[in-house]
């Protein structure tokens, strides 16, 4: 039985950071290929490949840290149609927890 990997939407929002940030674009790269062969059922599993992964307090988006801390990545990940779509991409700087 094959297994279902997941669908990443928001390529795009990847795209333009690594154009903005080029130091971005090796690790987001990274993340992309991890995410797609990921097969993550719920958030414990998703934990089990980005154990720095954590949950926003107030919209439930994941937030992931990229390249050693430097970038976090937004995105809202349904884990019963196994899709990741990437909202926003951030520098350390501009990161602020208490929004998300």
């Amino acid at each position: 039985m094959g297994t279902l990997s997941v669908t990443v939407y928001g390529e795009a929002v990847l795209a333009s950071c690594a154009k903005k940030h080029p130091a971005s674009r090796n690790p987001l790269a990274r993340f992309l290929k991890i995410a797609r062969a990921a097969e993550w059922p719920h958030f414990a599993a998703l934990k089990k490949t980005f154990s720095t992964a954590d949950l926003g307090k107030e919209t439930g988006k994941v937030i992931f840290n990229i390249g050693g801390n430097k970038y976090r990545l937004v995105a809202r990940v349904n884990f019963s149609m196994r899709a990741l779509l990437i909202d926003e991409i951030l520098t350390h700087e501009q990161y602020n927890r208490e929004t998300l």
